[in-house]
């Protein structure tokens, strides 16, 4: 089990050394359970494990972990064939005891091989089994009749009570948010490819934008970012193409309108010289990296105070993301900062997270920046830090001063 980026069995010791009660809600056992591939599903958590361990998704692919260090794989010949090498490498004084392949077998339905997975996990008094939850609901209708996944998730369904089927969705999020120094290289690399792609690449195509009073649309220069980063040629970079891609279609704002949810979308209207935001993210051996900016463009003095604020806002976060300390301290480090500089109206304009965590997942939801997440952050963890403020207006005396052809003076913020 070894890929182009992590250690073997890297994840796994850590997976046994968490807390069983806390982390993974009492299971015995852990069952990670990958469906077939889905481009517009990559970040699904089995996925994400599957990159982290092999280097590839191994579509239906059983992956059981039990508490005394035993991991078996139910998976088809091929995709067995491909971790054999793995079976004999189990590092001396590892938490992995060993490890088993178990190749599907059409001509019992594989009955042999489901029973012997139920056993393990009906090994102990707990009797609860750890799985993706999300992933598990909705795989009746994403797997076909007869594979390993169904198979095995019909099998824990008909033999065990559903309470004792638990979701282990948050511990593997908190066993893969501590990156090593392999991952930590990449996260950089990564942060590199995105910040040249807006530095050598949107800002110049923005500049000659608004020099020459051109007119594109929002998604069309989105779609002129996402180009750089998956060829990054474009701007004289010698990175393989094979190993880059975009996190997500690059989005792009101006004219008075603003969303700064990730789920956003640039529209087709052309950009307005006033204020402009561009978000994008480049993936770089499948792990992530984020960089969203704000251009003022003959912005009015409340609109150039306001952004001075939320500078200012975003080094107090910064502040607080301390190892041992809880990920609901940035919020309240916002918060704080804003009251002690008398800007206490600026609260209510706060989204309700300030970042995640990111690493081959974009976006963590267990490791979100908000007031309630009391998870601690550790050394090695890598968040996306996003501070903004919605929904503000523009006075009447600063809407005045602006050209009467902005389009800040026809919009609010």
């Amino acid at each position: 089990m070894c890929t182009s980026h992590a250690p073997t069995y890297n994840l796994l010791p850590h997976i046994y050394k968490q807390n069983r009660e806390t982390t993974w809600n009492g299971a015995n056992c852990i069952s990670i359970d990958k469906g077939a591939s889905d481009e517009d599903m990559r970040y699904t958590k089995s996925t994400i494990i599957h990159h982290y361990l092999f280097g590839y998704e191994l579509p239906d692919t059983v992956i059981l972990l039990t508490v005394d260090g035993q991991c078996v794989v139910l998976a088809a010949k091929k995709k067995c064939e491909f971790l054999e090498p793995a079976v004999n490498s189990v590092p001396e004084g590892s938490s992995v005891k060993s490890l088993k392949l178990l190749i599907r077998n059409k001509s019992d339905g594989n009955a042999e091989n489901l029973q012997e997975m139920l056993n393990l996990v009906k090994g102990d008094d707990s009797n609860k089994v750890g799985v993706l939850l999300k992933e598990f609901k909705n795989n009746d209708e994403n797997v076909k009749e007869g594979s390993n996944i169904q198979g095995w998730e019909k099998k824990i369904k008909d033999n065990m009570e559903s309470d004792n089927i638990v979701d282990a969705t948050a511990g593997i999020s908190l066993v893969m948010a501590v990156k090593d120094k392999e991952e930590l290289d990449l996260l950089k690399k990564s942060s590199v490819l995105s910040n040249k792609v807006l530095k050598h690449g949107f800002v110049p195509r923005i500049e000659d934008v608004i020099d020459n009073s051109a007119k594109i649309t929002h998604e069309k220069l989105s779609a002129e970012i996402e180009g750089i980063i998956e060829d990054p040629s474009k701007i004289k970079l010698n990175v393989p193409t094979e190993t880059v891609e975009s996190c997500y279609f690059p989005i792009v704002q101006s004219g008075g309108e603003y969303d700064f949810k990730v789920s956003a979308q640039s529209n087709d209207e052309n950009v307005k010289f006033d204020v402009i935001t561009v978000s994008l993210g480049a993936r770089y051996q499948t792990y992530c990296s984020n960089i969203v900016r704000t251009f003022l463009v003959d912005a009015p003095k409340q609109v150039s105070k306001t952004y001075e604020t939320l500078l200012g806002m975003h080094e107090a976060c910064l502040k607080a993301m301390v190892p041992g300390k809880p990920l609901k301290n940035v919020y309240a480090a916002a918060v704080k900062y804003l009251r002690d500089e008398g800007k206490d109206d600026l609260v209510s304009n706060l989204p309700k997270n300030l970042g995640f965590a990111v690493g081959i997942d974009f976006r963590d939801t267990h490791l979100l920046l908000n007031q309630k997440n009391t998870v601690s952050f550790k050394a090695g963890m890598v968040f996306t830090l996003a501070v903004s403020f919605s929904g503000l207006t523009l006075s009447e005396s600063a809407r005045s001063s602006l050209k009467s052809n902005s389009a800040v003076s026809k919009r609010s913020r």
